[in-house]
């Protein structure tokens, strides 16, 4: 089955761009989604889904098939299969954003769905209702995180400067001690002491100069830091969507008429009885 849905977000085509590529971004938006692993462009993890009491979890992997920057179009393919059950999904999405003259980003997404198991007897119309609540929390899930600002990432930058400039000090106040007296004992022999100065104030500035040198290497402390962000961005609740509870005024309303019928029949059959009976 083909579902159609868009959302907007509140950033400019170029920005929602790349966060839209941002898989562990978008995943950790995701209501009942949970991203486990990243192996390369492949990217592994859960999908929770309720069904009444019944809480079923999909296991799967997904990744991006197409990514083109001048149709601003991503097409990513998804597979999985249920925890504790027979029951499978996979699903071809393609969101394509489209900049809006507020300065805001409207996204369309397209997704053929295949689906077996329990929630398959939901049929095309629940499921797009569900869908359309799944793409409702999304967006205003990643709207809040596209508004706050990545504010943590700068204060473990600062500390990573304070400790690469901590690790330099000491470097820097070691190295000049051991060789200002192995120079001085070579002046004291020395009676013509203007003619040996000149090539030990020559030698001062070499080592000066590999002293400063040394603590550029220093740098690549910084890389560690970045190291430490990849911690996989998890869901935020367990906020699974309940088939039930979205379908559920649906149902009520195919199930209105129905009953509405079957009351009906049921008059007419009575009348027909009673007059029988006369």
């Amino acid at each position: 089955m083909e579902l159609d849905h868009e959302f907007t977000v509140p950033v400019p085509v170029d920005q929602a761009w790349s966060v839209l590529l941002d898989v562990e971004r978008v995943a950790s938006c995701m209501p009942g989604a949970t991203l486990d692993s990243v192996d390369g462009d492949e990217y592994a993890g859960r999908m929770k889904v309720k069904v009444g009491a019944m809480t079923i979890t999909y296991r799967g992997t997904a990744h991006i098939v197409a990514a083109d920057e001048s149709s601003q179009t991503v097409t990513m393919e998804a597979a999985a299969k249920e925890a504790r059950g027979s029951g499978t999904a996979s699903a071809t999405v393609q969101a394509r954003l489209h900049q809006q003259d507020d300065g805001t980003t409207r996204v369309t997404v397209r997704t053929k769905l295949n689906v077996t198991g329990r929630p398959a007897q939901f049929g095309r119309n629940i499921l797009s209702e569900v869908g359309s609540k799944i793409i409702a929390r999304f967006a205003k899930a990643l709207a809040a995180e596209l508004e706050s600002p990545a504010e943590p990432e700068a204060p473990v930058a600062e500390a990573a400067v304070a400790e690469t400039v901590a690790a330099e000090a000491p470097v820097q106040e070691v190295m000049p001690e051991p060789e200002s007296p192995a120079e001085e004992p070579k002046a004291e022999p020395a009676k013509a002491a203007p003619e040996k100065a000149e090539p030990a104030k020559a030698a001062e500035p070499e080592p000066a100069k590999a002293e400063v040198a040394q603590p550029v290497p220093a740098a690549p402390p910084r890389h560690p830091a970045p190291s430490e962000r990849p911690p996989l961005r998890l869901a935020r609740e367990d906020d699974a969507i309940d088939l039930l509870e979205v379908a559920g005024p649906s149902l009520v309303k195919r199930a209105v008429p129905a009953a509405g019928g079957l009351v009906v029949l049921l008059l007419v059959i009575r009348w027909l009885v009673r007059r029988r009976r006369r």
